[in-house]
């Protein structure tokens, strides 16, 4: 039987197959919840050719999208996705120009309000 190497150092996130990090434990996550869920499938009554297309095609689909984000996202990106979404588009600043040109000194800086 083939052998893996799973690479991890000192404060090192670990990495097999070039899948690092987080997602490593995303998709054994999502793994185990597929053989689980097809489990209680079979166990539902489903026939069994059914329930393993539905393990296949759950497995093949975590393992690519893992992928996909590991490669995408990188390290951090996936974590960074949400905090993106919240930020506004605009600023709106309700001084006039007047006032904003007042609020400057004459060395360049603005006056603390």
């Amino acid at each position: 039987m083939k052998q893996h190497n799973i690479y991890r150092g000192i404060d090192n996130d670990i990495e097999f197959k070039g899948l690092r990090g987080k997602y490593f434990y995303y998709a054994i996550g999502a793994a185990v919840g597929i053989i689980f869920l097809t489990f209680l499938l079979y166990l539902i009554g489903l026939p069994t050719l059914f329930a393993l297309a539905f393990l296949a095609i759950g497995l093949i689909a975590t393992y690519i999208a893992s992928y996909r984000y590991n490669t995408i996202y990188g390290k951090w990106g996936a974590d960074k996705l949400p905090v993106t979404s919240m930020q506004p588009k605009y600023i709106v600043r309700r001084d006039s120009y007047n006032q904003l040109i007042q609020n400057v000194t004459k060395d360049g800086k603005i006056k603390k309000l």
